[in-house]
């Protein structure tokens, strides 16, 4: 499986890519491991849908009974890298696990957590009141990477 996305935030961080260990499991959104020294980030690439602003993601594990869940608190992952492209424009959200409990994406004793979610980068305007509400709490993790 090719990982375009990451290879360009690479490029474009100016930092050398670390081998990615494609995932099965959502390989429709480049679904994808790395390890970065004892961490292990998880990575994607968003899908732009029309009509809608923002691009979704999914993040979702197979259970042992074939049916997708959501990643839980104890899942290990320490990052959560979600790469988006629109047009011209290129960013990465680097989701921490503590954002991501926060969000409501890992299932916790709070939340039930969710399969996928749609992410709004900075350059997404005229949001109804909940995506912007989503917007500015997604905002700590995005980087706008368009130069």
């Amino acid at each position: 499986m090719m990982f375009p996305a990451y290879d360009r935030y690479c490029r474009e961080s100016r930092l050398a890519p670390l081998p990615v260990i494609a995932e099965e499991q959502g390989s429709d959104y480049e679904s994808g491991l790395v390890r970065s020294g004892a961490g292990l980030w998880r990575i994607r690439t968003a899908r732009i849908t029309p009509g809608k602003p923002g691009a979704f993601v999914a993040v979702w594990r197979r259970g042992p009974d074939g049916a997708t869940k959501p990643f839980g608190e104890a899942d290990k992952c320490d990052i959560l890298m979600v790469f988006v492209q629109e047009d011209s424009r290129f960013g990465v959200f680097t989701f921490t696990r503590d954002q991501l409990v926060s969000l409501g994406v890992l299932q916790s004793a709070r939340t039930p957590g969710k399969r996928g979610f749609r992410v709004y980068p900075s350059w997404c305007t005229d949001l109804n009141e909940r995506a912007a509400r989503t917007q500015r709490a997604q905002a700590p993790a995005f980087t706008d990477l368009s130069g």
